[in-house]
């Protein structure tokens, strides 16, 4: 036997094994990151807040000191975005970047990775030594070959800031940014030959189909309608996914009202409600005696849906010896009832729908692989309410009509807070919890007007929120901004608020000097006196005459 030498091979091994483990941790993360980024890349589709997005997201992965979006040409191009290391937007005297390295990236189409600008002498540009940039990294984005802009991060305080393993991952970052972008261009060319919006194509696709069902205006819905808009004269299988509670009902109803079979049945089960043997049954009919308490024949909903549509809610419920039945309709059109064995054949449409992963169901064998690809011919994702806040107010003032006649409570205004923490809020239940969110406070409320006061623990806890009390010791809740965006909206906000608080005390200060009389008060302040009521009308005041 050779004696193990100390320190020897098995050291070496050991060594190499731990290198070889750590490059593949780095790797896994970095296929990490580019998916997690691909991912809210893709979902954005409004130019500005896209680049926004995209910088961002750069900058807290690189730790760059500043980060710039560029676009245009060589000679003529236009920071379109800037940050610094915070993460705030530099004022336009802040917006300097090396010209002779965008010029460089945009002229050649290939990337520029400077490690220490100072040390490099001559082949450092002026403006660079001037800058006093040390550390550079820009990189093109290409669309269609061609480069479109640029991203350019930078570090001025620390050579060597960049390695070479950061300029690969931004190098394919810039590859689905530039993917991205050019979904957004498209989009936005898309809007304005439609009226110039997101909201001008939802009004055009409710005006040419019905989706008189379906609330909201966001990008993100009018893709779904335009989806379901385009799906819907055909005879495709078509599967809806999305969380629970997020309305995949109504997009199947969208789809069937807006097809060829609206005329014929519609009719939906959900799969996972009932157990194996009474949904084979719901779902194909039985004969009499086919099983104990069969002391009839029963007519399936398949069957009962001849020529129309039936819609399967929560597939991935459906058990493995029921999935082949279906994929039977969906192959050959035919089926048989519980206790036959004669094929029936049947005319329907059908739209699934599902908040589970089936890919991953599949991988996992509870999923049928080949019924999975039946269903998928088209598929639509319904987002999550969190995903798609510019519809969040459309949906109060729905709720709140709905729910006022019932309640007996009318619902004359609403909190600005109340609206902003709603539209902060996750939504673990989508618009179902929405709903008992807005009957909740309509309930508890003592007048008519809703305020954040009225929203329940979790909706005020889960964004950060804290108290105030105005000089009448009244409290207000006030949510605590977490970014540079949210910060300048409640500035606004603010600034609003105290300028009405302030034209309020006027107003009443006139009226109480004037004896309630409104001509004498706008005589006195030297304000016309249409322009003095309406302000009496928009602020609720009630004169007193004396």
């Amino acid at each position: 036997m050779i004696p193990r030498q100390p320190g020897g091979t098995q050291s070496g091994g050991q060594d190499q094994l731990r290198k070889e483990m750590n490059r593949l941790r780095n790797e896994k993360r970095e296929v990490e990151i580019k998916f997690e980024i691909s991912k809210l890349l893709y979902a954005e589709l409004d130019y500005s807040r896209l680049l926004n997005l995209i910088i961002d997201k750069i900058m807290d992965i690189l730790r760059a000191e500043r980060g710039f979006i560029v676009t245009g040409e060589p000679d003529d191009f236009q920071v379109k975005v800037a940050r610094n290391i915070e993460g705030d937007e530099l004022s336009e005297d802040g917006r300097t970047v090396s010209r002779t390295v965008v010029h460089k990236v945009l002229s050649s189409g290939e990337p520029s990775f400077i490690t220490d600008a100072q040390q490099e002498g001559a082949d450092s540009s002026r403006s660079i030594v001037d800058l006093g940039l040390r550390s550079i990294l820009c990189v093109p984005l290409l669309i269609s070959a061609e480069p479109y802009g640029a991203i350019y991060v930078e570090n001025r305080s620390m050579a060597n800031c960049f390695m070479e393993k950061d300029l690969a991952l931004l190098q394919d970052l810039a590859e689905l940014s530039a993917s991205s972008i050019r979904n957004a261009l498209n989009f936005l060319e898309l809007s304005r030959s439609s009226g110039g919006s997101a909201t001008s194509l939802g009004e055009d696709l409710r005006r040419d189909y019905d989706f008189s069902m379906i609330i909201g205006k966001s990008r993100k819905m009018v893709e779904v309608m335009d989806m379901a808009a385009r799906v819907a004269p055909t005879d495709a299988t078509v599967l809806i996914t999305g969380d629970s509670g997020t309305g995949k009902e109504l997009i199947a109803r969208a789809i069937y009202l807006n097809s060829t079979r609206k005329d014929k049945p519609f009719l939906t089960i959900n799969c996972g409600a009932l157990p194996s043997g009474l949904l084979e049954s719901e779902l194909f009919g039985h004969v009499k005696g086919s099983f104990t308490g069969a002391y009839a024949s029963k007519i399936g909903r398949f069957e009962a849906a001849s020529g129309g549509t039936i819609f399967l809610d929560e597939i991935g419920e459906m058990p493995p010896e029921l999935q082949v039945k279906l994929l039977r309709v969906l192959q050959f059109g035919e089926f048989e009832k519980v206790g036959s064995y004669r094929l029936q054949r049947v005319d329907v449409r059908i739209i699934a729908a599902t908040n589970k992963d089936l890919r991953a169901m599949v991988d996992r064998g509870a999923f049928r692989e080949d019924l999975y690809y039946r269903i998928k011919i088209i598929e639509v994702h319904f987002p999550p309410l969190r995903d798609r806040p510019d519809d969040i107010p459309l949906l109060i003032e729905h709720f709140i009509k709905m729910h006022a006649e019932k309640l007996g409570k009318p619902v004359e205004s609403v909190d600005p807070q109340l609206m902003r923490l709603l539209q902060r809020y996750t939504y673990p239940g989508n618009i179902r919890e929405l709903e008992g969110i807005i009957q909740r406070a309509m309930i508890l409320s003592e007048t008519d007007h809703l305020s954040a006061t009225d929203l329940p623990p979790e909706v005020l806890d889960s964004n950060q929120v804290t108290t105030v009390a105005d000089q009448a010791g009244s409290c207000r809740v006030i949510p605590v901004a977490r970014n540079n965006e949210e910060l300048k909206e409640a500035k606004e906000e603010a600034t609003a608020r105290a300028a009405a608080e302030v034209e309020k005390a006027f107003l009443e200060a006139a009226l109480e000097e004037s004896g309630g009389v409104i001509t004498k008060a706008a005589q006195k302040t030297g304000m016309n006196r249409s322009l003095f009521q309406r302000l009496v009308k928009k602020h609720n005041i009630q004169p007193k005459k004396k």
